[in-house]
């Protein structure tokens, strides 16, 4: 991590990402038909980190659904664990979209540019009444402090499943990293946490870098086992999509 890479922020932005132009339209966006899972999930995976960074529009064929639904991947992400959570989440036929970032930063800028990139589209899309934000590991980071900061009278749900969110030694070691702050007024934040032993990027550490105390926030711990199989740190999306769809009215 090198915290001198920062994103310069242009004053004003045309392309989201190099998929959703000024008026909201996709311009050869990817699609969710390109996801597979199973023996494809390692391919779909590839496939879905090499779009361009920025705001990603998976969804086709492209609507103007109300509700918006983003995953943010983590540190070094091969993109597999995130191919079924997102078709999940596309049940609701909420607009899909994925976050791609520099995991090489420190989490600021990404957070700032994530912001300014779904402010955008706000914007071009008056309609859309309900924002749901999904971020993991290190992505959980950078959304918990899209959160903190939220501004816009549209109220956004920010869901942050295996996230160091009290710090980790990449983030306090390399930036200036000292925790995050309750969400702002307008956005809801709520923690997934995984068990510690049970979860690889976390378990050789003396203390359970996802335990923070936030006001406002709610806390669910995750179980150590899912459908006969340990539920660890990559796994972990899946099972929160699946239990955030099943109790969708």
């Amino acid at each position: 991590m090198r915290p001198g890479r920062w994103i310069a922020l242009a004053a004003s932005w045309c392309v989201i990402g190099a998929f959703v132009a000024c008026d909201g339209v996709p311009d050869h966006a990817p699609t969710l038909d390109k996801l597979q899972d199973g023996d494809q999930a390692k391919a779909s995976g590839r496939w879905l980190m090499s779009v361009p960074q920025g705001l990603a529009r998976l969804d086709a064929p492209p609507g103007e659904a109300a509700e918006v639904v983003i995953g943010v991947h983590g540190f070094e992400s091969e993109g597999y664990e995130w191919v079924q959570p997102l078709k999940v989440l596309s049940r609701s036929g909420a607009q899909v979209y994925f976050f791609r970032w520099d995991w090489t930063q420190c989490p600021d800028p990404a957070a700032e540019r994530l912001r300014g990139a779904i402010e955008e589209l706000l914007k071009a899309q008056p309609r859309i009444a309900r924002v749901r934000l999904f971020g993991h590991s290190y992505g959980g980071v950078i959304s918990a402090l899209v959160a903190a900061s939220w501004r816009l009278p549209i109220p956004i749900e920010v869901n942050v499943v295996a996230a160091p969110l009290a710090g980790h030694p990449r983030l306090t070691e390399h930036c200036t990293f000292k925790g995050v702050k309750p969400a702002a007024s307008g956005a809801r934040l709520k923690q997934w946490r995984t068990r510690k032993a049970q979860d690889g990027a976390f378990k050789d550490m003396a203390a359970d870098p996802q335990v923070i105390e936030l006001a406002g926030s709610d806390v669910v711990l995750l179980p150590e086992t899912w459908q006969g199989r340990r539920l660890g740190h990559n796994w972990s999306i899946s099972w929160v999509a699946e239990q955030l769809t099943s109790a969708s009215p």
